[in-house]
C-alpha cells in the first residue's frame, strides 16, 4: 500500500475513532473507557507510525471537550506513533506496554511542569489512560487472531502478528476473557456503591436543609409575631391626632421586644416618612444615638404603607445598628385606615449562621440560604461579611432552576486550571424552600470524598484485574503446554517422517493429552503406518519396474544394433531413391536407440547404478557440436550461439546427453520454428553455466518442478501431439546432480522457456566420490 493511501486510511480511521469516543463506556463514575484508542492502535499496527499518529490526533480531538485540555489528544497521537514504529518487532500489547512504561516522563513534562497539576491527580489520570490503552491493545491483539479477520488483513499484518504461536494466542484470548468480566462486574458493583453513597449524601443534605429551614421559619414566625404584637400595642396607644407616643415609651417597648426575642438583634419604630423615632439599642457601636436615622430610601418603607400584615424583606446591607447583610420583619401601625408608622425588627443572622454551622459540624458541608432574588442571606462557610453575596449567574443558580423543594442535584464548580479528576469538582446538594418567603436553603457537599471512594474502588478493581490477569496468564501457560506439547510432538513426528524416518510415531508424546489431541496423534500414527506400507509397495514396484526397464532396454539394444548394421550395409549396395529411404530408416533406428538408452539410464538411476567417467574437457565444444547438429536437421529453426570456453572435469558423454535433451526439447516444443538461443560462460563464482532458451509453447509456473519427474510431460493440451516419453529432463537432472550442479526450468518473458544448467568446474575428491557411487 502506498504512503498516500496509508495517510488516507489514517484520516478515515481517525474520524471513526472520533465518533467512537462519543460513546465512552463508563466503568465507574468519572472513569470512562474510550474506544478511540482501539482504532488508533489498529491504524498503527496495520498502517504504520504516520497513519497511527494521525489517527490518534484526530480521534483524540474529542478529549479536548471531554477533559478540557490538549494533553490527552497529544498522548493518543504519540501512542499511535510509538506502537506503529515498533509494529514489526513487537506485538501490540508489548509495544503499548512499553509506551506506558515510558509515559511518566510525558506526564511530568506536560501536566506537572506546564500545568502545575497536583501529583495525586496526575497519577490517577495516567493510570486511567494507561489502562484504557493496554485494554485496547489486548482487544486488538485478540481480534487479529480471529481466522476470518486474519484472512482479510494478512497483507497488512506485521511479522509478530502474522507468525503467532498457539501459546501466545491462547494466553491473549484467556487474558481478555478474564479481564472483561471482571471490569463489567466490578464496574457494576462500583456504580451501585457510588449510587448508594450519593443517595446517602443527598439524604444527609436534605435533612440538614430541613433543620435549617425549620429554624428559619421558627425565627421568622417569632419575629413577625413580635413586631405584629408591638404594632397593635402602639396602634392602640395613638393619640387623638393619630400620633405615636413619646420616644421614651417607644424605646421601652422596643427594649422589651429585643430582650425577650432572641431572634431579633435590634428594632426601631419608624415614622410614615421612614425616619427612626426610637431605636433599641439606643446607640451604635461608636455611641452615637440611632434615633433620627433616615431609612426612607429602603424598599420596605414603601411596601409597608400598603400592607395589613407583617412583611419580611430580602437580604440587604444594613446601616445604623447592623453593619452587613440584614433581613428584617416590618409591621404597619394602623388605626383603621390611618397609617401612623411601622415597627421593624432585624433578624439575628449570625445566630442562624451559628445554627447552620452546628448542623455542618466537622464535615465538608456548606449551607447557604438564598432569597428570592438570588442574594445570600447567610453562608455557613463565610464569617461576618460587610457585603451581600449572590448566586446569580453561577453554576448553582443554573442547577437550582426548575428544582422543587426537597429536590437534589449537582453542579460543577468553575476551574481556573485544567481538571484531571472531574469528580472532585462536583458539588452534590439538596434544597428546601422556606415557603412563605420564597427563600431556598441549599446544603451542598463537595465530591472529594465520593471521588476518593471512586478512586479506591477503581484501584481495587485494577488490583482485581491484575490478579485475574496473572491467574489467566498462569492458566494459559499451563493449558497451552497441555495443548502445545502434543501438537509439537505430532509436528516433530511429521518432520521425522518427512525426512525419511518411517518409524516416527506421535502417540507416545500425546498419552496424557486431551482426547481430541490424543485422537489426532493416533490418526497420525495410522496415517504414518499406512503411508509406510504404501511407500514400501511403491518402492518395490519401482524396483521391479526399473529391473524390467533395464532388462527390456538391454534386450532391445541388441536387435537395434544389428538392425543399424544391416541398414548401413544395405545402404552401400543400393542407389537412387532407395538411399534416401534407408537414411530415414537409419535416423528412426537412432531415435529408438536413444529412447532405449534413456529408459536404460532412467532404470539405472532408479537403482543408483549410473556411474560417471570424468575427464578434462571443454564443455563449450560439446554444446556447439550438439546444438549445430540438431538445429541443422530442423529447417524451421535457427541457432543463436555464444559458446565461450568452459573447461572442467566432466563426463563428456553424459554432458552431451544433457545438452542433447535440452536442445531436443527446445526444438520439439517450438513446433512453429524460431530462434534457439544457446550460450555458455563461467560465472564469477567459478561455476559453468549453460543456457538454452526458446520461443515455443512455454510452461506454467506450477509445472517447473513437475516436469523433472520420471515419465512426466505435463497435462497441457499443447503437448499431446509432440512425441516423447517424459524421461529426458529426469535423466538430465540426475546427471547434473551427480556432477554436483543444478538444473532449472522457467517460463520466458514474452513466451517460451529457459533451461539453465550450472556445474562446478573444480570438484573435490570427496564430492567426486559421492557423485560416482
Amino acid at each position: 500500500m502506498s504512503a498516500l493511501k496509508r495517510v488516507g486510511w489514517g484520516l478515515l480511521l481517525g474520524l471513526l475513532g472520533w465518533v467512537l469516543n462519543l460513546a465512552a463506556i463508563e466503568v465507574l463514575p468519572g472513569v470512562h473507557l474510550l474506544l478511540g484508542p482501539l482504532v488508533t492502535l489498529t491504524s498503527a499496527v496495520l498502517l504504520g507510525p504516520v497513519a497511527g499518529g494521525l489517527t490518534g490526533a484526530i480521534s483524540g480531538a474529542r478529549t479536548l471537550w471531554m477533559w478540557g485540555h490538549p494533553w490527552g489528544c497529544l498522548n493518543m497521537a504519540l501512542e499511535g506513533l510509538f506502537v506503529g514504529a515498533l509494529r514489526r518487532r513487537l506485538t501490540p500489547l508489548v509495544a503499548d506496554g512499553l509506551y506506558w512504561l515510558l509515559s511518566p516522563l510525558y506526564f511530568f513534562l506536560t501536566y506537572s511542569l506546564l500545568e502545575d497539576v497536583p501529583p495525586s491527580f496526575i497519577v490517577v489520570a495516567a493510570v486511567k489512560q494507561g489502562v484504557n490503552g493496554l485494554l485496547a491493545a489486548l482487544l486488538l491483539q485478540v481480534l487479529l487472531l480471529i481466522p476470518s479477520v486474519r484472512r482479510r488483513l494478512r497483507p497488512l499484518l506485521p511479522l509478530p502478528l502474522s507468525d503467532v504461536s498457539l501459546g501466545r494466542a491462547f494466553g491473549s484470548a484467556l487474558t481478555l476473557g478474564a479481564v472483561i468480566p471482571v471490569l463489567v462486574l466490578g464496574g457494576a458493583e462500583g456504580r451501585t456503591r457510588y449510587t448508594s453513597e450519593v443517595r446517602q449524601v443527598n439524604e444527609a443534605n436534605l435533612h440538614a436543609a430541613r433543620v435549617v429551614a425549620n429554624e428559619i421559619e421558627s425565627s421568622l414566625e417569632h419575629s413577625r409575631h413580635g413586631v405584629s404584637r408591638l404594632a397593635h400595642t402602639l396602634a392602640s396607644s395613638l393619640t387623638a391626632q393619630d400620633t405615636l407616643p413619646g420616644r421614651h415609651f417607644l424605646e421601652g417597648e422596643l427594649d422589651a421586644l429585643v430582650t425577650y426575642s432572641p431572634e431579633v438583634v435590634n428594632a426601631y419604630v419608624g415614622s410614615p416618612e421612614g425616619v427612626a423615632l426610637a431605636f433599641s439599642p439606643h446607640t451604635d457601636a461608636a455611641g452615637r444615638p440611632l434615633a433620627g436615622t433616615d431609612f426612607s430610601d429602603r424598599p420596605y418603607v414603601r411596601e409597608v404603607r400598603g400592607a395589613r400584615e407583617p412583611l419580611v424583606s430580602d437580604v440587604f446591607v444594613g446601616r445604623g445598628g447592623v453593619q452587613g447583610p440584614l433581613v428584617v420583619t416590618v409591621a404597619p401601625i394602623r388605626r383603621g385606615e390611618r397609617y401612623a408608622g411601622y415597627v421593624l425588627a432585624a433578624m439575628d443572622l449570625p445566630r442562624l449562621r451559628r445554627h447552620a454551622r452546628a448542623q455542618v459540624g466537622g464535615s465538608q458541608r456548606r449551607i447557604r440560604v438564598v432569597d428570592s432574588r438570588g442574594g445570600v442571606v447567610f453562608d455557613s462557610a463565610e464569617g461576618d461579611s460587610r457585603r451581600v453575596d449572590t448566586v446569580r449567574d453561577t453554576p448553582l443558580e443554573r442547577a437550582l432552576a426548575g428544582l422543587k423543594s426537597g429536590g437534589t442535584g449537582l453542579y460543577e464548580v468553575e476551574q481556573d486550571a485544567i481538571t484531571l479528576v472531574r469528580m472532585g469538582s462536583l458539588r452534590h446538594f439538596g434544597m428546601v424552600e422556606v415557603a412563605p418567603l420564597g427563600w431556598r436553603v441549599v446544603v451542598e457537599q463537595p465530591g472529594t470524598r465520593l471521588q476518593q471512594d471512586v478512586e479506591r474502588a477503581y484501584f481495587g478493581l485494577l488490583g482485581t484485574v491484575g490478579l485475574a490477569t496473572v491467574a489467566a496468564v498462569l492458566l494459559a501457560l499451563t493449558f497451552s503446554r497441555t495443548i502445545v506439547s502434543p501438537v509439537q510432538g505430532v509436528s516433530h513426528a511429521a518432520a521425522r517422517l518427512a525426512s525419511g524416518e518411517r518409524s516416527a510415531r506421535a502417540s507416545e508424546v500425546a498419552e496424557d493429552a486431551p482426547r481430541e489431541l490424543g485422537q489426532l496423534a493416533r490418526t497420525f500414527d495410522r496415517m504414518a503406518w499406512q503411508l509406510s506400507r504404501q511407500l514400501e509397495a511403491i518402492e518395490r514396484t519401482s524396483r521391479e519396474k526399473d529391473a524390467f526397464l533395464s532388462i527390456a532396454s538391454h534386450e532391445l539394444k541388441t536387435p537395434l544394433t544389428a538392425l543399424k548394421a544391416q541398414v548401413q550395409i544395405l545402404r552401400r549396395k543400393v542407389e537412387g531413391e532407395h538411399v534416401e529411404r534407408l537414411d530415414k530408416v537409419s535416423r528412426q533406428v537412432d531415435r529408438v536407440t536413444r529412447l532405449v538408452n534413456q529408459l536404460l539410464d532412467a532404470s539405472q538411476l532408479g537403482m543408483e547404478q549410473l556411474p560417471l567417467q570424468r575427464t578434462r574437457m571443454d564443455l563449450s565444444e560439446v554444446v556447439r557440436r550438439v546444438a549445430e547438429s540438431l538445429v541443422s536437421a530442423s529447417p524451421l529453426h535457427t541457432l543463436e550461439l555464444d559458446a565461450r570456453p568452459v573447461v572442467g572435469e566432466l563426463d563428456e558423454p553424459r554432458m552431451e546427453q544433457v545438452i542433447h535433451n535440452l536442445m531436443s526439447n527446445a526444438i520439439k516444443y517450438s513446433p512453429t520454428g524460431g530462434t534457439i538461443e544457446v550460450w555458455t560462460r563461467v560465472l564469477p563464482s567459478g561455476e559453468a553455466e549453460v543456457v538454452v532458451a526458446d520461443r515455443g509453447i512455454g510452461l506454467r509456473v506450477e509445472d517447473e518442478e513437475q516436469l523433472f519427474g520420471r515419465f512426466e510431460r505435463g497435462d497441457r493440451r499443447e503437448v499431446t501431439g509432440i512425441s516423447g516419453i517424459g524421461v529426458g529432463l529426469y535423466v538430465s537432472r540426475e546427471i547434473v546432480r551427480r556432477h554436483g550442479g543444478r538444473i532449472t526450468l522457467r517460463p520466458r518473458e514474452g513466451g517460451g522457456a529457459v533451461a539453465t544448467v550450472r556445474l562446478p568446474l573444480n570438484v573435490g575428491p570427496e564430492h567426486d566420490h559421492r557423485a560416482e557411487c
